[in-house]
């Protein structure tokens, strides 16, 4: 049992998913400089997002069988034997069911339709849109600002959550970008055009290093521009704010070392940490 519902969530990569959710939760936070009071609008909304984002990783596996076995990514259980293509499709379209209904009881037409929409596009991205590489990779930059621009458009206006957003994509496109680097022979077999492909690892590299380190001059401007009074100098968000520049700055500074699998691998992983640090300084910003 425990072995399966950890093929579930390698399949799915869950992380992913819980990340989306907390975003959700800060930006809703960030939008209204509170905790969201409204229960069922909350629980609806990381239903939705967390679901939305197993059933996108899940299709991803399933037509990514041949690659992923190319590349030896025993890191996805279909790879493994834990879990078989069926189960994958099978999770997938109960995870996408389960995220419109959960969107539905959102009780926002406009919120409905972006997740239809994004789920929609996820679904040409797993089947199709990869293989054009960076057109894949912005699309994939996207839905990790997605939660941030989710709640600034539709629910209330916020210029730090736009701000927030462009940090989230620059950075999800970077990490992108990096991952093509290891993944290189595998897409070769459905002819990916990813950076790494198409101009060499190195020039991978450096276009995700770049993309980082243009994210990271966003990070000031809450603390030094008046775009909100709530993060205007203030220390609770400059604080962790630093911390997570400073994670982002080992990781420039590591891939600039070395680009192999291991240091690809230990760069995917650690933007996470980054990612979620940020997180804690936006979050810690609208709070105080």
């Amino acid at each position: 049992m425990l072995k399966k519902l950890k093929a579930i969530w390698d399949l799915t990569r869950l992380e992913h998913g819980i990340i989306y959710a907390v975003s959700l939760l800060v930006s809703l936070t960030i939008a209204y400089h509170s905790l969201p009071t409204d229960p069922g609008l909350v629980i609806a909304g990381v239903i939705a997002v967390v679901t939305a984002e197993m059933g996108a990783f899940a299709l991803n596996d399933y037509f990514d069988v041949e690659v992923d076995r190319k590349n030896n990514r025993t890191d996805r259980p279909i790879i493994r034997g834990d879990i078989s293509r069926k189960e994958a499709l099978l999770l997938t379209i109960v995870a996408f069911i389960v995220s419109v209904v959960a969107g539905y009881f959102m009780g926002n037409v406009g919120a409905l339709a972006v997740l239809v929409a994004l789920i929609a596009f996820g679904i040409l991205y797993d089947y199709k849109l990869k293989e054009y590489g960076v057109l894949g990779n912005v699309y994939i930059a996207f839905t990790m600002a997605a939660p941030f621009l989710f709640s600034s458009m539709l629910f209330k206006g916020s210029t730090v959550l736009l701000v927030l957003s462009v940090i989230a994509f620059l950075v999800g496109l970077g990490r992108e970008i990096m991952k093509g680097i290891m993944d290189v022979e595998g897409d070769a077999l459905r002819d990916v055009k990813t950076v790494a492909r198409v101009y060499g690892a190195n020039a991978a590299k450096y276009t995700a290093v770049a993309l980082y380190l243009i994210a990271l001059l966003f990070a000031p401007v809450p603390f030094i521009v008046d775009i909100d009074p709530a993060f205007y100098r203030n220390l609770y968000y400059a604080i962790p704010a630093a911390i997570a520049t400073l994670v982002l700055l080992w990781i420039c500074a590591d891939l600039l070392k070395s680009h192999d699998r291991k240091a690809i691998s230990r760069a995917r992983k650690t933007t996470l940490l980054g990612m979620l640090i940020a997180l804690v300084a936006f979050l810690a910003g609208a709070l105080t």
